[in-house]
This record gives C-alpha cells, sequence and structure tokens, in this order.
C-alpha cells in the first residue's frame, strides 16, 4: 500500500476530526432530546401553566379579589416559576408575590386586560380580567412568568451536563483534535528523531552507521539525501585520510632520498677530515661528494618546483614565442645529452597553422615538461637506441609526441607513472638521479595549460609520452 504524504493525512485527519465531531455531536443532540423532558421544563412551559391557572380560577369570580383567597391561588400557582399581582378595578395591587408595580391606574388596566407585556430580563406579563357573576370586570390578576427553559429535576450534575452540550460539537473538536495531534505527532517525531541521532553521531565523529527509514513522506527525500550526506562525508574523510597518509609517505620518501646522499657525503667528508685517506684517493672521495651533492640538489630542485606547481596562487607567464624556433633550439641541447650516452635524438615538427607563427606560451613551464619527459626517455633507453619527439602545431593546440626505443612501461608504471614520487622499479635506486616528481610536475604543468598527458608503449620496444598544451591569452 502506498504511504501518504504529511500534507495528505494533515487533511484526511482534519476532515476526520470534523466528521467524527459531528456525528457525535449528533448523537449527544439525539440523547439530549430524548432526556430533556427528565431534565428541563420547555420555555413555553410556564405559558402554558398560565392558561391552565386563569381557567382554573375564571369559575370563582371576583371571590379572587378577597386577600382569602391568596392562600388558594398559591397552591394553584408554581412555586419558583411564575409570579403573580391580584388587581382592583383601579389598578391597585392588593395582593400577590411580585411587588413592582406594572399597571398604572384604570385606563391602562383596560387598555392591557386580554393582553401579554414584555417587562424585561426575560419577562413577560399576562394580564386577565376578573368578572363578577354578571361579567363585570372588578379588577384583574397578572401572571409573571419567563420563556425560557428551566431546571426540572433536582439533580444538579444532570442539568449542567445538560447545558454543556450545547458546547458539545466545540469538545468534540478539540477532544478528536488532540488525539489525531498525537497520533501525527508520533509519527513526525520518528523520522525526526532518527535525523537528531545521527546528526548527534556525526558530531561525536562516528560515520559507521546507516539511517532507514521505510515509510514515503516528506522526509523520506530529507533522510535519503542526510544519508547521502553522511556516505559523501565518509568517503571524504577516507580520501583525506589517505591524503594524510600519502602525505606521511612522502615526507617519509624525501627524507629517505636525502638522507641517502647526505650520509654519504658526511661520510667521505669526515674520513678526509680525520686525514686517513691516501693522497691518490682524495680525487675519488671528492667525486662521491660531488655526484651525491648533486643527487641532493635534484631533489630539492624538484621540491621547489612541485611547491610552486601546486600552490593555488601559481599563474602561468605566457609570452610571445615562435614555437618552432624554441624546439629547434631544443633539439641541439637534447643531442647532445643524448650523444654522451650513445643515443640518437630528433624533433619532428609538422606545422599546419596558416596565420598564426607566434602563440603566447609559458615557455619556461613548457621547457620543464620537455625536460622532464626528455629526461625520463634517456634514462631507460639503452646505448644504441633513439629518440624522438614529433610536434603537431595546430590553430588551437599543439600536440607532443615523445617516443624512446627503452624498456617501456609496466602495467604499474601506466597506472602511477603520473603520481608524486612514483619511481617505478624499486630495484632501482637513487642513484639515477630519479626524484619520482618529474612526470607528476609535468602533467600538472600541461592541466594548467589545459591540456592531459598520457603514457602509452611503443610497438614494438619503448615508451610514449603524449601530451598537449593550448595557446595563452595574456
Amino acid at each position: 500500500m502506498k504511504e501518504r504524504s504529511f500534507k495528505s493525512k494533515f487533511i484526511i485527519a482534519f476532515i476526520k476530526i470534523l466528521a467524527l465531531s459531528l456525528i457525535f455531536s449528533i448523537l449527544t443532540f439525539i440523547i439530549w432530546s430524548l432526556t430533556f423532558d427528565y431534565i428541563r421544563f420547555p420555555a413555553n412551559y410556564y405559558e402554558r401553566e398560565v392558561v391552565d391557572i386563569i381557567e382554573a380560577i375564571s369559575t370563582k369570580h371576583d371571590d379572587v379579589l378577597n386577600k382569602n383567597f391568596q392562600s388558594v391561588l398559591e397552591e394553584t400557582v408554581p412555586r419558583g416559576g411564575i409570579l403573580y399581582q391580584v388587581l382592583d378595578e383601579n389598578g391597585k395591587i392588593i395582593y400577590g408575590t411580585y411587588n413592582e408595580e406594572i399597571i398604572k391606574g384604570k385606563k391602562n388596566l383596560m387598555n392591557n386586560l386580554n393582553s401579554n407585556i414584555r417587562l424585561g430580563r426575560g419577562l413577560y406579563a399576562r394580564i386577565t380580567p376578573i368578572l363578577n357573576k354578571d361579567n363585570n370586570i372588578k379588577g384583574a390578576t397578572v401572571f409573571i412568568y419567563t420563556l425560557k427553559s428551566m431546571q426540572k429535576t433536582e439533580n444538579h450534575f444532570l442539568f449542567l451536563l445538560s447545558n454543556m452540550m450545547m458546547l458539545s460539537p466545540f469538545i468534540f473538536i478539540i477532544m478528536f483534535t488532540l488525539i489525531y495531534a498525537k497520533k501525527l505527532t508520533k509519527e513526525i517525531n520518528e523520522p525526526v528523531r532518527l535525523l537528531l541521532g545521527a546528526s548527534e553521531m556525526i558530531k561525536n565523529q562516528n560515520l559507521d552507521f546507516t539511517i532507514e527509514y521505510n515509510q514515503k513522506n516528506e522526509f523520506t527525500k530529507l533522510i535519503a539525501a542526510f544519508e547521502d550526506m553522511r556516505k559523501n562525508l565518509k568517503e571524504s574523510l577516507i580520501r583525506q585520510w589517505k591524503l594524510e597518509e600519502k602525505r606521511r609517505e612522502n615526507i617519509a620518501n624525501i627524507a629517505h632520498d636525502l638522507k641517502t646522499p647526505l650520509t654519504i657525503v658526511n661520510t667521505y667528508v669526515e674520513a678526509m677530515l680525520d686525514g686517513t685517506v691516501k693522497e691518490e684517493k682524495i680525487k675519488d672521495y671528492l667525486e662521491v661528494i660531488k655526484r651525491n651533492n648533486e643527487r641532493a640538489l635534484i631533489l630539492l630542485v624538484d621540491l621547489n618546483t612541485l611547491s610552486d606547481v601546486e600552490n593555488p596562487d601559481f599563474t602561468l607567464n605566457p609570452v610571445e614565442v615562435n614555437i618552432i624556433d624554441f624546439l629547434n633550439s631544443k633539439e641541439k641541447d637534447y643531442k647532445i645529452l643524448c650523444e654522451n650516452r650513445g643515443i640518437d635524438f630528433k624533433i619532428e615538427i609538422e606545422d599546419f597553422r596558416i596565420k598564426n607563427i607566434t602563440a603566447k606560451f609559458d615557455i619556461k613551464s613548457l621547457e620543464q615538461v620537455l625536460d622532464n619527459c626528455i629526461s625520463n626517455s634517456i634514462r631507460y633507453t639503452e646505448k644504441g637506441g633513439f629518440i624522438k619527439v614529433n610536434a603537431l602545431c595546430k590553430e588551437e593546440e599543439i600536440e607532443f609526441k615523445v617516443i624512446d626505443t627503452g624498456k617501456g612501461f609496466s602495467n604499474e608504471d601506466l597506472k602511477n607513472i603520473f603520481n608524486k614520487f612514483y619511481k617505478g622499479d624499486k630495484s632501482r635506486s637513487f642513484s639515477s638521479g630519479h626524484s619520482g616528481l618529474g612526470m607528476y610536475i609535468a602533467k600538472t604543468i600541461v592541466e594548467k595549460h589545459g591540456g592531459s598527458i598520457e603514457a602509452e608503449n611503443n610497438t614494438p620496444k619503448g615508451a610514449v609520452i603524449r601530451f598537449n598544451i593550448k595557446p595563452m591569452a595574456i
């Protein structure tokens, strides 16, 4: 069965409250009407009684004017419900239970005979003539009564309950409102309790929980969003923990990579200071010191470059440059490095540009990328191999491909080569001058140029690094 939303539940509850209040009010009024004659006099009860009293004393004629008739009359008139006056033919009060003067003078009396007068305060007066046996008017009786329902039963509680029945619709509305409000409050409290409990656990740095809420209403999406937030927060913290672990690992790598050459330098310097080194060995010692010092400097330079490119405030500095001239000049530098290792090197350029011979690049950053890619190829290309750079110049970008005939990449290399401090073959030491930062720096610079970089194996042997950069606007 499909769950209703709280909006529909509120509407249905409101309709039920009105319907139940109406039904119970009708039942109450039915009960009230059935018990009315036992509990209350009807509003016209005393008016009817006055008619009966008048009829009863009409046969007494002018005997009613005698004060001795008062006791007889009071036995006929019900106490507490009807007051009366007996007047002479001039409208003067002879006796009675109502002392205020209603009729003033004979003329006023004649004008009001056989009529009803409204006295105020809910009281009415019925004026009836007193006739002698010859049907002459000798006086009048005035009966004062009320036209409202009065208590009949001596049980005051039942009478009070009868009076409260007029308020029964409001009482039932309040009663059923409280019942349904309690029910709806209970349904609302469940998801609120779940959210408060989840918030408290997050506050206590506990994210290993789930929120289960099977109802379908307005809270469903809120709880689902809260659960997604918890999952994302947990994943974010896990990534943060991994980054922190990686940072500690990087620091350990830096410390290790610096410690090795510096320890060697320190050991050789101490040996020379002790004077235990033979003179013919001093040159060899100095060469070891120089070589390890250069190893430390390579790492420090890479770390300094890494700090620059990872800085959020790092910005590229584009300048107008002829990329063809730049590549031709770099080709000479790279050829010298490769010739010293017995490796062939060349740059092949294809220029498809029509208008723009020069363009704006951060040439120092581009040079850093090429240096790192070609240094990586030189490191793993044996004597007799070759390294080639293909540069495809287009109006919107320049595509580079660095190809070598070295050992190529392993599956692990292809997955991690652009990660910080990745050195590939674990058997190789820092003695090769490899800090594990070059390709990461290259990737960072290329991406800041709006390009991308990737690595793959060459066929049949070797490695390929592809990257592209886009001209920049100053």
